[in-house]
Protein backbone atom coordinates (compact mmCIF):
# COMPACT_ATOMS: atom_id res chain seq x y z
CA UNK A 1 0.00 0.00 0.00
CA UNK A 2 2.75 2.48 1.01
CA UNK A 3 4.85 1.55 -2.02
CA UNK A 4 1.91 2.37 -4.27
CA UNK A 5 1.20 5.65 -2.43
CA UNK A 6 4.79 6.96 -2.75
CA UNK A 7 5.61 5.58 -6.19
CA UNK A 8 5.77 9.04 -7.92
CA UNK A 9 9.42 10.17 -8.40
CA UNK A 10 8.91 13.65 -6.87
CA UNK A 11 7.84 12.06 -3.56
CA UNK A 12 10.95 9.93 -3.14
CA UNK A 13 13.17 12.70 -1.64
CA UNK A 14 10.50 13.35 0.98
CA UNK A 15 10.84 9.78 2.28
CA UNK A 16 14.40 10.57 3.33
CA UNK A 17 13.31 13.47 5.58
CA UNK A 18 12.67 13.26 9.30
CA UNK A 19 9.26 14.05 10.79
CA UNK A 20 10.48 17.51 11.90
CA UNK A 21 11.85 18.22 8.44
CA UNK A 22 8.56 17.12 6.89
CA UNK A 23 6.66 19.50 9.20
CA UNK A 24 8.95 22.36 8.13
CA UNK A 25 8.39 21.41 4.47
CA UNK A 26 4.65 21.33 5.11
CA UNK A 27 4.71 24.88 6.49
CA UNK A 28 6.77 26.08 3.51
CA UNK A 29 4.34 24.47 1.04
CA UNK A 30 1.37 26.15 2.78
CA UNK A 31 3.09 29.55 2.57
CA UNK A 32 4.01 28.92 -1.08
CA UNK A 33 0.40 28.09 -1.96
CA UNK A 34 -0.78 31.31 -0.30
CA UNK A 35 1.84 33.35 -2.15
CA UNK A 36 0.83 31.77 -5.47
CA UNK A 37 -2.84 32.53 -4.83
CA UNK A 38 -2.08 36.17 -4.00
CA UNK A 39 0.14 36.45 -7.05
CA UNK A 40 -2.56 35.04 -9.34
CA UNK A 41 -5.22 37.35 -7.89
CA UNK A 42 -3.06 40.45 -8.29
CA UNK A 43 -1.84 39.57 -11.76
CA UNK A 44 -3.06 42.28 -14.18
CA UNK A 45 -3.19 42.62 -17.93
CA UNK A 46 -0.04 43.95 -19.58
CA UNK A 47 0.52 47.71 -19.46
CA UNK A 48 1.17 49.16 -22.90
CA UNK A 49 4.30 51.34 -22.74
CA UNK A 50 5.31 53.87 -25.39
CA UNK A 51 8.06 54.08 -26.45
CA UNK A 52 8.57 50.36 -25.72
CA UNK A 53 11.24 49.54 -23.17
CA UNK A 54 14.36 48.05 -24.72
CA UNK A 55 17.08 45.81 -23.34
CA UNK A 56 20.42 47.55 -22.82
CA UNK A 57 23.11 45.92 -24.97
CA UNK A 58 26.72 45.45 -23.95
CA UNK A 59 27.99 48.56 -25.78
CA UNK A 60 25.41 50.78 -24.07
CA UNK A 61 26.28 49.28 -20.72
CA UNK A 62 29.96 50.09 -21.22
CA UNK A 63 29.15 53.65 -22.36
CA UNK A 64 27.04 54.12 -19.22
CA UNK A 65 29.77 52.57 -17.05
CA UNK A 66 27.22 50.02 -15.87
CA UNK A 67 28.37 46.92 -14.00
CA UNK A 68 26.74 43.65 -13.01
CA UNK A 69 27.42 42.94 -9.36
CA UNK A 70 26.12 40.49 -6.80
CA UNK A 71 26.68 42.14 -3.44
CA UNK A 72 24.74 42.65 -0.24
CA UNK A 73 23.68 46.05 1.01
CA UNK A 74 21.10 47.92 3.06
CA UNK A 75 18.48 50.54 2.24
CA UNK A 76 16.50 52.93 4.42
CA UNK A 77 13.39 54.84 3.37
CA UNK A 78 13.44 58.57 4.06
CA UNK A 79 10.20 60.07 5.28
CA UNK A 80 9.23 63.77 5.36
CA UNK A 81 12.44 65.04 6.87
CA UNK A 82 16.09 64.10 6.61
CA UNK A 83 16.01 63.07 10.28
CA UNK A 84 13.04 60.75 9.70
CA UNK A 85 14.68 57.57 8.41
CA UNK A 86 13.08 54.14 8.71
CA UNK A 87 15.11 51.06 9.81
CA UNK A 88 17.61 49.49 7.42
CA UNK A 89 16.36 46.69 5.13
CA UNK A 90 18.72 44.08 3.61
CA UNK A 91 18.98 44.16 -0.19
CA UNK A 92 20.91 42.33 -2.89
CA UNK A 93 22.39 44.67 -5.50
CA UNK A 94 22.28 43.32 -9.06
CA UNK A 95 23.37 46.23 -11.24
CA UNK A 96 24.93 49.63 -10.64
CA UNK A 97 25.92 52.65 -12.74
CA UNK A 98 26.66 56.34 -12.41
CA UNK A 99 22.97 57.08 -12.97
CA UNK A 100 21.24 54.48 -10.84
CA UNK A 101 21.03 51.10 -9.22
CA UNK A 102 19.01 47.89 -9.50
CA UNK A 103 18.49 45.64 -6.50
CA UNK A 104 16.23 42.94 -5.07
CA UNK A 105 14.36 43.28 -1.78
CA UNK A 106 11.90 41.16 0.20
CA UNK A 107 9.27 43.87 0.72
CA UNK A 108 7.51 46.22 -1.73
CA UNK A 109 8.60 49.82 -2.13
CA UNK A 110 6.62 52.68 -3.63
CA UNK A 111 7.76 54.52 -6.75
CA UNK A 112 8.99 58.00 -5.70
CA UNK A 113 10.33 56.68 -2.36
CA UNK A 114 13.65 58.33 -1.45
CA UNK A 115 16.20 55.78 -0.20
CA UNK A 116 19.58 55.79 1.45
CA UNK A 117 21.58 52.79 0.20
CA UNK A 118 24.75 51.56 1.88
CA UNK A 119 27.07 48.93 0.45
CA UNK A 120 30.70 47.90 0.13
CA UNK A 121 32.01 47.73 -3.43
CA UNK A 122 35.26 45.87 -3.91
CA UNK A 123 37.40 46.92 -6.88
CA UNK A 124 37.47 43.27 -7.94
CA UNK A 125 33.72 43.45 -8.56
CA UNK A 126 33.96 45.97 -11.41
CA UNK A 127 35.80 46.37 -14.68
CA UNK A 128 36.75 49.98 -13.98
CA UNK A 129 36.90 52.72 -11.35
CA UNK A 130 33.22 53.45 -10.69
CA UNK A 131 33.71 54.81 -7.18
CA UNK A 132 36.79 56.20 -5.48
CA UNK A 133 35.88 54.77 -2.07
CA UNK A 134 34.72 51.14 -1.74
CA UNK A 135 32.32 51.86 1.14
CA UNK A 136 29.40 53.84 -0.27
CA UNK A 137 26.31 55.67 0.91
CA UNK A 138 24.14 56.93 -1.94
CA UNK A 139 20.73 58.55 -2.32
CA UNK A 140 18.27 57.24 -4.90
CA UNK A 141 14.66 57.74 -5.96
CA UNK A 142 12.61 54.61 -6.74
CA UNK A 143 11.43 54.64 -10.37
CA UNK A 144 10.30 51.05 -10.98
CA UNK A 145 9.06 48.13 -8.86
CA UNK A 146 8.65 44.67 -10.41
CA UNK A 147 7.16 41.80 -8.40
CA UNK A 148 8.24 38.23 -9.07
CA UNK A 149 7.64 34.86 -7.47
CA UNK A 150 10.77 32.81 -6.72
CA UNK A 151 11.47 29.57 -4.89
CA UNK A 152 12.25 31.72 -1.84
CA UNK A 153 8.91 33.56 -2.02
CA UNK A 154 7.81 36.91 -3.45
CA UNK A 155 10.68 39.26 -4.33
CA UNK A 156 10.72 42.83 -5.62
CA UNK A 157 13.21 44.07 -8.18
CA UNK A 158 13.76 47.80 -7.72
CA UNK A 159 15.08 50.22 -10.30
CA UNK A 160 16.19 53.51 -8.71
CA UNK A 161 17.74 56.70 -10.05
CA UNK A 162 20.67 58.37 -8.32
CA UNK A 163 20.00 61.82 -6.82
CA UNK A 164 22.41 64.30 -5.29
CA UNK A 165 22.09 65.04 -1.57
CA UNK A 166 20.99 68.61 -2.38
CA UNK A 167 18.22 67.25 -4.61
CA UNK A 168 17.11 64.92 -1.81
CA UNK A 169 16.52 67.93 0.42
CA UNK A 170 14.66 69.58 -2.46
CA UNK A 171 12.40 66.54 -2.97
CA UNK A 172 11.57 66.41 0.73
CA UNK A 173 10.76 70.12 0.75
CA UNK A 174 8.47 69.60 -2.24
CA UNK A 175 6.52 67.00 -0.26
CA UNK A 176 6.27 69.37 2.70
CA UNK A 177 4.98 72.12 0.42
CA UNK A 178 2.14 69.89 -0.76
CA UNK A 179 1.12 69.39 2.87
CA UNK A 180 1.33 73.14 3.47
CA UNK A 181 -0.90 73.84 0.45
CA UNK A 182 -3.67 71.71 1.96
CA UNK A 183 -3.40 73.60 5.24
CA UNK A 184 -3.50 77.01 3.56
CA UNK A 185 -6.59 76.06 1.55
CA UNK A 186 -8.50 76.02 4.83
CA UNK A 187 -7.36 79.57 5.68
CA UNK A 188 -9.71 81.80 3.66
CA UNK A 189 -8.88 85.08 5.45
CA UNK A 190 -5.76 85.75 3.38
CA UNK A 191 -7.50 85.36 -0.01
CA UNK A 192 -8.88 88.49 -1.72
CA UNK A 193 -11.56 88.12 -4.39
CA UNK A 194 -12.96 90.80 -6.70
CA UNK A 195 -16.44 90.30 -8.22
CA UNK A 196 -17.00 92.27 -11.43
CA UNK A 197 -20.55 92.14 -12.81
CA UNK A 198 -23.29 94.32 -14.21
CA UNK A 199 -25.81 92.01 -12.51
CA UNK A 200 -26.00 93.74 -9.12
CA UNK A 201 -28.32 91.27 -7.37
CA UNK A 202 -26.23 88.27 -8.40
CA UNK A 203 -23.03 90.08 -7.46
CA UNK A 204 -24.36 90.90 -3.97
CA UNK A 205 -25.42 87.29 -3.44
CA UNK A 206 -21.95 85.93 -4.36
CA UNK A 207 -20.31 88.55 -2.16
CA UNK A 208 -22.36 87.37 0.82
CA UNK A 209 -21.57 83.73 0.07
CA UNK A 210 -17.82 84.41 -0.03
CA UNK A 211 -17.87 86.57 3.09
CA UNK A 212 -19.56 83.77 5.04
CA UNK A 213 -16.72 81.45 4.01
CA UNK A 214 -14.13 83.91 5.33
CA UNK A 215 -12.78 85.47 2.12
CA UNK A 216 -12.02 89.18 1.71
CA UNK A 217 -14.35 90.43 -1.04
CA UNK A 218 -14.48 93.53 -3.27
CA UNK A 219 -17.19 94.44 -5.77
CA UNK A 220 -17.25 96.42 -9.04
CA UNK A 221 -19.82 96.78 -11.83
CA UNK A 222 -17.62 98.07 -14.65
CA UNK A 223 -14.11 97.72 -15.99
CA UNK A 224 -12.66 101.08 -14.88
CA UNK A 225 -13.80 100.55 -11.30
CA UNK A 226 -12.42 96.99 -11.30
CA UNK A 227 -8.96 98.03 -12.56
CA UNK A 228 -8.79 100.83 -9.97
CA UNK A 229 -9.62 98.34 -7.19
CA UNK A 230 -7.00 95.89 -8.44
CA UNK A 231 -4.37 98.63 -8.42
CA UNK A 232 -5.18 99.56 -4.81
CA UNK A 233 -5.62 96.03 -3.49
CA UNK A 234 -3.53 92.94 -4.13
CA UNK A 235 -6.34 90.59 -5.15
CA UNK A 236 -5.91 86.89 -5.87
CA UNK A 237 -9.01 86.03 -7.94
CA UNK A 238 -11.41 87.96 -10.18
CA UNK A 239 -14.92 86.53 -10.74
CA UNK A 240 -17.07 87.81 -13.61
CA UNK A 241 -19.63 86.73 -16.22
CA UNK A 242 -19.62 86.54 -19.99
CA UNK A 243 -21.97 89.52 -20.50
CA UNK A 244 -19.64 91.75 -18.48
CA UNK A 245 -16.27 90.62 -19.89
CA UNK A 246 -17.31 90.68 -23.56
CA UNK A 247 -17.83 94.48 -23.48
CA UNK A 248 -15.40 96.23 -25.85
CA UNK A 249 -14.16 92.88 -27.17
CA UNK A 250 -13.15 91.41 -23.81
CA UNK A 251 -11.26 94.52 -22.71
CA UNK A 252 -11.52 93.64 -19.02
CA UNK A 253 -9.85 90.24 -19.52
CA UNK A 254 -7.16 91.74 -21.74
CA UNK A 255 -6.28 94.41 -19.15
CA UNK A 256 -6.16 91.87 -16.30
CA UNK A 257 -3.96 89.56 -18.36
CA UNK A 258 -1.54 92.34 -19.35
CA UNK A 259 -1.35 94.34 -16.09
CA UNK A 260 -2.01 91.66 -13.45
CA UNK A 261 -0.66 88.36 -14.85
CA UNK A 262 -0.55 86.71 -11.41
CA UNK A 263 -4.26 87.22 -10.75
CA UNK A 264 -6.53 84.27 -11.56
CA UNK A 265 -9.83 84.91 -13.34
CA UNK A 266 -13.07 82.92 -13.36
CA UNK A 267 -15.88 83.64 -15.83
CA UNK A 268 -19.47 82.39 -15.92
CA UNK A 269 -20.16 81.08 -19.43
CA UNK A 270 -23.33 80.13 -21.30
CA UNK A 271 -21.94 77.13 -23.22
CA UNK A 272 -18.68 75.21 -23.45
CA UNK A 273 -18.00 76.94 -26.80
CA UNK A 274 -17.71 80.24 -24.87
CA UNK A 275 -14.77 78.74 -22.99
CA UNK A 276 -12.92 78.34 -26.29
CA UNK A 277 -13.39 82.05 -27.03
CA UNK A 278 -12.03 83.30 -23.69
CA UNK A 279 -9.10 80.85 -23.37
CA UNK A 280 -6.66 83.16 -25.23
CA UNK A 281 -7.17 85.81 -22.52
CA UNK A 282 -5.59 83.67 -19.81
CA UNK A 283 -8.81 82.82 -17.96
CA UNK A 284 -8.13 80.28 -15.21
CA UNK A 285 -11.49 78.52 -15.02
CA UNK A 286 -15.19 78.89 -15.75
CA UNK A 287 -18.59 78.59 -14.09
CA UNK A 288 -21.58 77.12 -15.92
CA UNK A 289 -24.69 79.21 -16.51
CA UNK A 290 -26.91 79.49 -13.39
CA UNK A 291 -24.22 77.69 -11.35
CA UNK A 292 -25.02 76.37 -7.89
CA UNK A 293 -23.44 77.45 -4.60
CA UNK A 294 -21.62 74.10 -4.51
CA UNK A 295 -20.11 74.60 -7.96
CA UNK A 296 -19.06 78.15 -7.08
CA UNK A 297 -17.32 77.03 -3.87
CA UNK A 298 -15.57 74.11 -5.58
CA UNK A 299 -14.26 76.22 -8.49
CA UNK A 300 -13.03 78.98 -6.16
CA UNK A 301 -11.10 76.40 -4.09
CA UNK A 302 -9.75 74.69 -7.23
CA UNK A 303 -8.38 77.99 -8.56
CA UNK A 304 -7.02 78.87 -5.12
CA UNK A 305 -5.16 75.54 -5.06
CA UNK A 306 -3.56 76.30 -8.45
CA UNK A 307 -2.46 79.74 -7.20
CA UNK A 308 -0.89 78.21 -4.09
CA UNK A 309 0.86 75.58 -6.22
CA UNK A 310 2.24 78.30 -8.48
CA UNK A 311 3.45 80.43 -5.55
CA UNK A 312 5.02 77.44 -3.77
CA UNK A 313 6.81 75.89 -6.74
CA UNK A 314 7.06 78.63 -9.37
CA UNK A 315 7.60 78.29 -13.12
CA UNK A 316 11.04 76.70 -12.80
CA UNK A 317 9.54 73.67 -11.06
CA UNK A 318 7.05 73.18 -13.89
CA UNK A 319 9.80 73.33 -16.52
CA UNK A 320 11.86 70.82 -14.57
CA UNK A 321 8.87 68.48 -14.27
CA UNK A 322 8.32 68.56 -18.04
CA UNK A 323 11.60 66.76 -18.67
CA UNK A 324 11.29 62.96 -18.88
CA UNK A 325 7.74 62.80 -17.57
CA UNK A 326 6.01 59.47 -17.04
CA UNK A 327 2.36 59.83 -18.11
CA UNK A 328 -0.28 57.27 -17.07
CA UNK A 329 -3.27 57.26 -19.44
CA UNK A 330 -6.47 55.56 -18.25
CA UNK A 331 -8.41 55.62 -21.51
CA UNK A 332 -9.55 53.51 -24.41
CA UNK A 333 -9.59 56.47 -26.80
CA UNK A 334 -7.48 55.98 -29.92
CA UNK A 335 -7.57 59.76 -30.45
CA UNK A 336 -5.83 60.46 -27.13
CA UNK A 337 -3.41 57.61 -27.75
CA UNK A 338 -2.38 58.89 -31.18
CA UNK A 339 -2.03 62.51 -30.03
CA UNK A 340 0.00 61.63 -26.94
CA UNK A 341 2.29 59.29 -28.88
CA UNK A 342 3.07 62.14 -31.28
CA UNK A 343 3.89 64.43 -28.34
CA UNK A 344 6.00 61.68 -26.78
CA UNK A 345 8.23 61.57 -29.85
CA UNK A 346 8.80 65.34 -29.65
CA UNK A 347 9.04 65.85 -25.87
CA UNK A 348 10.49 62.56 -24.64
CA UNK A 349 7.43 61.52 -22.61
CA UNK A 350 7.09 57.96 -21.36
CA UNK A 351 3.48 56.82 -21.77
CA UNK A 352 1.72 54.03 -19.87
CA UNK A 353 -1.64 53.12 -21.44
CA UNK A 354 -4.21 51.14 -19.44
CA UNK A 355 -7.91 50.54 -20.01
CA UNK A 356 -9.08 49.68 -16.48
CA UNK A 357 -8.70 51.16 -13.01
CA UNK A 358 -7.07 48.01 -11.61
CA UNK A 359 -4.38 48.20 -14.28
CA UNK A 360 -3.81 51.88 -13.47
CA UNK A 361 -3.34 50.97 -9.81
CA UNK A 362 -0.89 48.27 -10.84
CA UNK A 363 1.08 50.78 -12.94
CA UNK A 364 1.32 53.16 -9.95
CA UNK A 365 2.78 50.33 -7.89
CA UNK A 366 5.38 49.56 -10.56
CA UNK A 367 6.45 52.90 -12.01
CA UNK A 368 7.19 56.47 -10.94
CA UNK A 369 4.29 58.45 -12.46
CA UNK A 370 4.29 62.25 -12.88
CA UNK A 371 1.01 62.87 -14.70
CA UNK A 372 -2.31 60.97 -14.90
CA UNK A 373 -5.01 61.38 -17.54
CA UNK A 374 -8.37 59.82 -16.67
CA UNK A 375 -10.99 59.39 -19.39
CA UNK A 376 -14.47 59.11 -17.85
CA UNK A 377 -15.59 56.99 -20.80
CA UNK A 378 -13.53 54.23 -19.17
CA UNK A 379 -13.50 55.20 -15.49
CA UNK A 380 -17.02 56.61 -15.02
CA UNK A 381 -17.75 58.16 -11.61
CA UNK A 382 -15.68 55.35 -10.02
CA UNK A 383 -12.76 57.41 -11.24
CA UNK A 384 -13.50 59.84 -8.38
CA UNK A 385 -12.60 57.18 -5.83
CA UNK A 386 -9.49 56.26 -7.82
CA UNK A 387 -8.28 59.88 -8.00
CA UNK A 388 -8.96 60.44 -4.32
CA UNK A 389 -6.76 57.44 -3.44
CA UNK A 390 -4.03 58.63 -5.84
CA UNK A 391 -3.94 62.15 -4.39
CA UNK A 392 -3.78 60.79 -0.85
CA UNK A 393 -0.75 58.62 -1.59
CA UNK A 394 0.90 60.66 -4.37
CA UNK A 395 0.00 64.35 -3.81
CA UNK A 396 2.64 65.54 -6.27
CA UNK A 397 1.13 63.71 -9.29
CA UNK A 398 -0.76 66.03 -11.62
CA UNK A 399 -4.20 64.61 -12.38
CA UNK A 400 -6.39 65.60 -15.33
CA UNK A 401 -9.86 64.35 -16.26
CA UNK A 402 -11.33 64.34 -19.78
CA UNK A 403 -15.09 63.90 -20.12
CA UNK A 404 -18.05 64.41 -22.41
CA UNK A 405 -20.27 65.14 -19.40
CA UNK A 406 -19.87 68.58 -17.81
CA UNK A 407 -22.07 67.52 -14.88
CA UNK A 408 -19.24 65.32 -13.59
CA UNK A 409 -16.82 68.23 -13.16
CA UNK A 410 -17.51 69.13 -9.51
CA UNK A 411 -17.35 65.51 -8.33
CA UNK A 412 -13.94 65.00 -9.91
CA UNK A 413 -12.53 68.32 -8.72
CA UNK A 414 -13.59 67.50 -5.14
CA UNK A 415 -11.90 64.11 -5.52
CA UNK A 416 -8.57 65.76 -6.30
CA UNK A 417 -8.47 66.34 -10.07
CA UNK A 418 -6.22 69.30 -10.84
CA UNK A 419 -8.07 70.01 -14.08
CA UNK A 420 -11.29 68.86 -15.74
CA UNK A 421 -11.66 69.23 -19.50
CA UNK A 422 -14.76 68.67 -21.58
CA UNK A 423 -14.59 67.34 -25.10
CA UNK A 424 -14.20 68.43 -27.87
CA UNK A 425 -11.49 70.79 -26.53
CA UNK A 426 -10.11 68.33 -23.96
CA UNK A 427 -7.42 66.94 -26.27
CA UNK A 428 -6.06 70.40 -27.09
CA UNK A 429 -5.83 71.47 -23.43
CA UNK A 430 -4.32 68.20 -22.24
CA UNK A 431 -1.62 68.40 -24.89
CA UNK A 432 -0.83 71.94 -23.74
CA UNK A 433 -0.29 70.63 -20.19
CA UNK A 434 2.07 67.80 -21.05
CA UNK A 435 4.03 69.51 -23.84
Amino acid sequence: MLDTMYREPWKEPLLELSVEELKTAQNFISELIQALEVFQESKAEPIVIFPPEKTINIDERRADKRFNVEIEGFCSIMERGVSEILPEIPIRIKDISQHGIRFVIDQPLTPSDILIIKFYLSSIKTAGQLYKNPQKKIYVEVRRVLESLTSAGVKYEIGARSVESERVIGLIKEREKHTLINKQLAEKGDVKILIVSMKEARSKYLEGLLLKQGYIVYEANKKQQAIALLRRNKCDIVVSDLDTVRINEFELLKDIRDEFPDIASIVEIGAIEDWIHILPFGVSDYLTKNFSDREFTIIIESVQRKLLYKSMFGGSFRKKQQASQNVLVLSGSEIFKKLLCNVSREKGLKLFFVNAEEHATNALKRYKIDFILVDTEVAGLDGCRFLSAVKKKFPNIMTVVASKNLQQRCDFLVSGADSFFVEPIAAKEILALVS
